[in-house]
């Protein structure tokens, strides 16, 4: 049986609006966003920290209200596993994934800005239990951000690869993901 940790992690918002569509219809979503979210780089430094700040430890304690903070009322968020439109969705899923970890880590090692447009490349490490076990996964990735006037963030696009990362920890799943990935 899977631990509860990595369970929350993979699942939080599983019936949330979205989570079924396709990476087709994410990526229709995605530059359909790019369009309803054109950003405004007035408040870019602030909100970049607060972006910073708020992911550095997705376990602490008020991470909700960090994200609350730190995102717009009407968004688009994609982290390759779940979507949102709204802020009250998306630190709902936030807090429950954090929830479901006993430590956590994400470093920003590089920023770019491009207009209104922040590329954000960083690691992420967490760990949690699943089937009685220890699990570590360390990871890279690179997020797409766009902020209001008020440094709040309204468009946020992960790309990293969450099947190495989550998926091939998980027992079962985990080893045709690995064999997957070794025959490719």
């Amino acid at each position: 049986m899977l631990g509860a940790g990595l369970i929350v992690l993979i699942t939080a918002g599983c019936f949330s609006r979205g989570d079924t569509r396709s990476g087709n219809d994410d990526l229709a979503r995605y530059e359909q966003s790019m369009l309803d979210f054109p950003g405004d780089g007035t408040a870019i430094d602030s909100g970049i920290a607060k972006f910073a700040e708020a992911y550095a430890d997705l376990t602490h304690a008020d991470l909700a209200e960090r994200m609350e903070n730190l995102y717009a009322e009407q968004l688009f968020f994609n982290d390759t596993l779940h979507s949102f439109d709204t802020r009250a969705e998306l630190v709902a899923y936030l807090a429950r994934t954090g929830s479901g970890l006993d430590e956590s880590e994400v470093e920003i090692h590089q920023v770019l800005r491009d207009g209104n447009d922040v590329f954000v490349r960083w690691t992420m490490e967490f760990r949690t239990r699943a089937a009685g076990r220890d699990i570590h996964s360390h990871s890279i990735g690179m997020t797409h951000l766009r902020f209001d006037t008020e440094g709040r963030v309204v468009l946020h696009q992960d790309f990293w690869d969450s099947g190495h990362a989550l998926y091939a920890h998980l027992p079962f799943v985990g080893f045709a993901v690995r064999r997957a990935r070794a025959r490719l």
